[in-house]
């Protein structure tokens, strides 16, 4: 389940509660039901493609993967991975928070907030042929295999760390100030459906979150998200409804009421538009 800080911010889920690291390795392809899942988070995040290849939007910037790249997401940047014509994709993925790094003040305000609070850094991206794109992918798969051992994870971060800097002059495209005004209202946006999905939400209340004529909220949705507001509502509905249909044994008239749709058989029309399944399947399914 996603959490929110009052901010909107994600909150992680990380391996361990105490320590501000995830990291997992995985696959995805054109099925995966968590594709262009629009979030942000405090957090800096890692991916490192193993095979095939993929796609992440960056801000409204759509970068493509490929097998050896890597690419680091800068902290709080809207952002979503997608898949590539269905191609089947293995990765890498870690999620860490810069404290980590923050081992003295000096430290903090010379070499990690000069890069998380830099706005035209929204992401750096190694491709496989780079002479350290190898050592920065085995660093991804070190953290990966030293999950639990906190040292080890601080360790190879700090090195990380280390290519992060010196490749933070990288020519990123610089973008206009309505560009980030846009981005934010989009934050705020989301964060409105997020936490209001269970009840009755019009186009005009979404836009009023952003402070954006509805007109601007359609165009700023089908433009970071590939959704307009509706559709986005609806896709996150749907999201809750699957995470229920797995986990509870209510009814699918109760999850549908508790989702924000108005009917159950609305709900099963969307489920099956969207997933080519009905929720009584799709539960049959994952209890097998």
């Amino acid at each position: 389940m996603i959490r929110q800080r009052d901010d909107r911010s994600e909150i992680v889920n990380y391996d361990d509660p105490s320590f501000p690291s995830y990291s997992f390795e995985g696959h995805m392809d054109g099925s995966s039901t968590w594709i262009k899942k629009v979030h942000w988070h405090e957090d800096v995040e890692i991916m490192t493609i193993l095979t095939g290849k993929m796609a992440y939007s960056i801000n409204g910037s759509v970068v493509e993967i490929n097998t050896g790249d890597t690419i680091f997401i800068n902290a709080k940047q809207l952002h979503y991975s997608m898949d590539i014509d269905n191609t089947y994709c293995t990765y890498i993925i870690t999620v860490i928070h810069p404290r980590l790094l923050m081992s003295s003040p000096e430290v903090e305000s010379e070499y990690v907030l000069p890069i998380i609070a830099d706005s035209s850094i929204p992401y750096i991206l190694w491709r496989s042929e780079d002479p350290v794109s190898s050592r920065i992918s085995t660093i991804t798969r070190e953290i990966n295999t030293s999950r639990g051992n906190q040292f080890e994870i601080t360790r190879r971060f700090f090195e990380l760390w280390h290519y992060v800097l010196e490749y933070a002059s990288v020519n990123i495209t610089e973008f206009s100030p309505l560009h980030y005004q846009h981005i934010e209202s989009l934050k705020d946006m989301i964060g409105f459906i997020k936490e209001n999905y269970t009840d009755h939400v019009s186009l005009t209340e979404i836009a009023a979150s952003g402070n954006v004529s509805k007109s601007s909220c359609n165009s700023i949705f089908k433009k970071h998200t590939g959704r307009t507001p509706n559709e986005y509502l609806i896709r996150y509905r749907l999201d809750k409804a699957m995470e229920l249909l797995s986990t509870s044994d209510r009814t699918i008239g109760t999850i549908s009421e508790m989702c924000g749709f108005a009917s159950a058989s609305y709900m099963t029309e969307q489920f099956v538009k969207s997933h080519n399944i009905t929720p009584r399947d799709f539960r049959k399914g994952r209890r097998k």
